[in-house]
């Protein structure tokens, strides 16, 4: 060390600015979008988002009706409780991840209900599998119904009741 506090024989970081070529591929100025986004740009953007929310909303909706047989044949089967938790962990990230992206805000925070649920139990019985199905139930409805935003008075106390379920039951 030397008397600064520097080691000694070491230089200080040097910050090299990218050239103009690399940002040209970072941000791709013939096919893809600059940094700062024209309105034009945030126009078909939005485009490409809303377009893209009836896939979502399928893949949702495929990914919640292969949860909920799991949840039914899990509830016959303990030897495939860690698969099925790690299945449900797995779809509910996914969802909580996508939720807002498309307007499903409250997707999002019953998703994130039911991944931190699941993230953390160890030993399963019935009553967990339960508050388990129930998230995904209401995941179902709130796509179903396409209620977007946070959704009003009954949403709220739905969402609630979950995160009571999974604090008692954790």
């Amino acid at each position: 060390m030397t008397g600064r506090g520097r080691p000694s024989g070491k230089s200080k970081v040097q910050i090299i600015q990218p050239t103009g070529e690399l940002r040209k591929r970072a941000v791709n100025y013939k096919k893809g979008f600059s940094v700062e986004l024209t309105s034009s740009e945030m126009v078909q953007l939005e485009k490409v988002v809303h377009q893209s929310k009836d896939k979502f909303v399928v893949s949702v909706g495929e990914k919640l009706k292969d949860l909920r047989d799991a949840a039914h044949a899990v509830a016959d089967d303990a030897m495939s409780i860690p698969g099925f938790l790690r299945t449900a962990e797995k779809d509910s990230l996914e969802i909580k991840g996508l939720g807002g992206t498309f307007d499903f805000p409250l997707l999002t925070q019953v998703a994130k209900s039911l991944n931190d649920y699941v993230r953390g139990l160890k030993n399963v019985t019935k009553v967990h599998l339960d508050i388990i199905t129930l998230h995904i139930d209401a995941l179902y409805v709130i796509l179903a119904q396409h209620i977007t935003g946070q959704g009003g008075a009954t949403e709220a106390e739905v969402l609630s009741a979950l995160l009571q379920a999974t604090r008692k039951f954790g």
